[in-house]
């Protein structure tokens, strides 16, 4: 009945019934059908499917970024492996003294004195390859640059350098003791180079003139806007405790 009322103008045969090409056909019939579904549900776009997430530009004021786009920056800001950020003259004074006496040290024979006054350049620099970290913390720059360096040897101005030797009354020629003072200068001045207190005398020096680097560079940069920062802190490597104070205040003008 329910074929009846559906189906009116059809007529079910039994498939004992039908001819060998009516089978064939149905069996063609059937097999493309199946096909074509099969096709479209493995065809069909998956609803449930997720696109990748698009990664979001980073912020131009985040730390990462400015970090980065600093760092790529250096080759177009020097050519220089080196920033040089310090310079010092001093004046250093070498001495050696040799006594000596006879009969157990009852007779004196005097003290031969060998003496060297010597006028050194130090010079200080920041590593560029060595690893560099800008922070933004509002509009204060917090820059952790490379450690401080000495340049080896340090540049003694030996057309400024005075000798001085002195004989005891019953000694030789201190010849020999002048000449050994000459060969432990530079080893001398170059382990001074890197002692506290060396490095002490310019490293606020050297602070300043790192700041002054970054300050060049951001005013070149537009995607950060005039005054986009008030304040540069450097922090030399290796120092334990940041500064106090920011290293240097100030305002871009637009480029």
């Amino acid at each position: 009945m329910f074929r009846d009322l559906c189906f009116p103008s059809l007529q079910f045969v039994p498939l004992f019934a039908l001819g060998l090409d009516d089978l064939g056909w149905l069996i063609a019939s059937v097999a493309g059908i199946t096909a074509l579904l099969l096709f479209q549900h493995f065809h069909k776009p998956n609803s449930l499917a997720t696109t990748p997430p698009v990664a979001a530009a980073p912020h131009p004021f985040s730390s990462q970024h400015i970090t980065r786009t600093f760092v790529a920056a250096l080759p177009n800001l020097t050519r220089e492996l080196n920033l040089e950020v310090a310079t010092a003259k001093q004046t250093e004074f070498f001495e050696r003294a040799d006594h000596k006496t006879t009969l157990w040290g009852f007779i004196d024979l005097g003290t031969n004195v060998a003496r060297l006054r010597v006028p050194v350049t130090y010079r200080y620099h920041l590593k560029l390859a060595d690893p560099w970290r800008l922070e933004v913390q509002g509009n204060s720059l917090i820059v952790h640059a490379p450690r401080l360096r000495a340049a080896q040897p340090p540049a003694m101005h030996t057309d400024e350098m005075e000798a001085h030797a002195e004989r005891g009354w019953c000694r030789g020629t201190p010849d020999e003791m002048l000449r050994q003072l000459h060969r432990e200068v530079t080893p001398l001045l170059s382990q001074w180079a890197e002692n506290e207190q060396h490095m002490g005398i310019v490293r606020e020096t050297g602070r300043l003139q790192v700041a002054e680097f970054i300050r060049r560079w951001l005013e070149g940069e537009s995607r950060w806007g005039p005054r986009a920062f008030t304040t540069i802190t450097v922090r030399l490597g290796g120092e334990a405790l940041p500064p106090s104070e920011p290293t240097r205040s100030l305002f871009l003008t637009a480029s």
